[in-house]
């Protein structure tokens, strides 16, 4: 049974003291997650404590579990491709994007995806385009830490690469050069996909404005406070433009998320843990900042889309958490 593999590797860490927490954590909520009426106990007591805590806080995949980092990958894009209204919002908004772009560059899009996972959105993003017929070469570039994701984006973009329509990369690094040489390959290519394994921040030292879009999804709750200013500094740098679609907190949706990937414990752990740490409707709405503009829509579950926009930015650079 998932759940007792879970459990039994979780203690397998609890000796690692920088991991203690976390894991202890997880264990109380894997054991929970064995009967509903244990769920809805822990749902009931625990999450207004845990929420409290909500920045200490690390799910299964953000553990040393390689086998569960890609479990939870491939069944969280899963659910994105059955269900794609989930990536409505940012995949409209990208494609729009692109459009714009169209008219009024002449050389091959840039766009890079923080925290890719398995590119659901970008696998969305190219079929829309083929649909609408455009023509335009993108480059899209996915920066992504864990050794799972290059798997799952193999085997969910083999069909477009049978087709010749995409062709995958992979690199270490990111330098001025690099990316001219990705953009002089794009000009032959209808998509490109570079997969970059390294932490965004070692792309700190690339040009400004280096890419025309900086996006990301589901993510912000896996950084610390520092790290997330962090990032909105860094992406702020290196395009023009960034989006982010994440989830928004409420207890209602954790529970209904319990109830539709019950069957899938490592995710369903994943997804639970990240509504914890996501922020509410209300923080969002009290902490404007200049330059952002945020939007919130049910697709099917409660999100928002921000958008900053550094040409009406002025000085602030720090994202919509504040």
């Amino acid at each position: 049974m998932e759940i007792e593999e879970i459990i039994t590797d979780l203690k397998s860490l609890r000796s690692d003291s920088s991991y203690r927490a976390a894991v202890d954590c997880n264990l109380e909520l894997f054991r929970a997650l064995r009967f509903p009426i244990s769920f809805f106990w822990w749902s009931v007591f625990r999450i207004p404590r845990l929420r409290k805590r909500r920045t200490q806080l690390a799910e299964l995949g953000d553990l040393p579990f390689p086998c569960w980092q890609q479990s939870i990958l491939e069944t969280l894009s899963g659910f994105e491709a059955e269900v794609p209204l989930m990536l409505t919002p940012i995949r409209e908004g990208i494609v729009a994007e692109l459009e714009r772009l169209r008219e009024v560059q002449k050389k091959p899009a840039l766009l890079i995806s923080v925290g890719c996972g398995g590119m659901e959105l970008e696998r969305q993003v190219m079929f829309q385009l083929l649909r609408a017929r455009s023509q335009a070469p993108v480059v899209f570039f996915g920066v992504d830490s864990s050794p799972a994701v290059l798997d799952v984006i193999t085997a969910k973009f083999r069909p477009l690469v049978a087709k010749k329509l995409l062709r995958i990369e992979t690199a270490s690094r990111l330098s001025a050069d690099d990316l001219k040489k990705f953009e002089q390959k794009a000009a032959a290519q209808r998509f490109l996909l570079v997969l970059v394994s390294t932490d965004v921040f070692e792309l700190s030292d690339l040009p400004e404005d280096s890419f025309n879009l900086v996006y990301h999804t589901r993510l912000r709750h896996h950084l610390t406070p520092e790290e997330s200013r962090r990032l909105d500094q860094l992406s702020a740098h290196l395009a023009p433009k960034i989006m982010e679609l994440d989830d928004l907190f409420s207890i209602p949706q954790i529970v209904l998320a319990g109830v539709f990937a019950w069957r899938f414990p490592a995710a369903l752990g994943a997804v639970i843990f990240s509504y914890l740490r996501d922020r509410s409707k209300k923080e969002l709405l009290s902490q404007p900042v200049p330059g952002w503009t945020v939007s919130f829509c049910r697709n099917p579950i409660w999100c928002h889309l921000s958008v900053y926009d550094k040409a009406v930015a002025g000085d602030q650079v720090f994202g919509p958490s504040g």
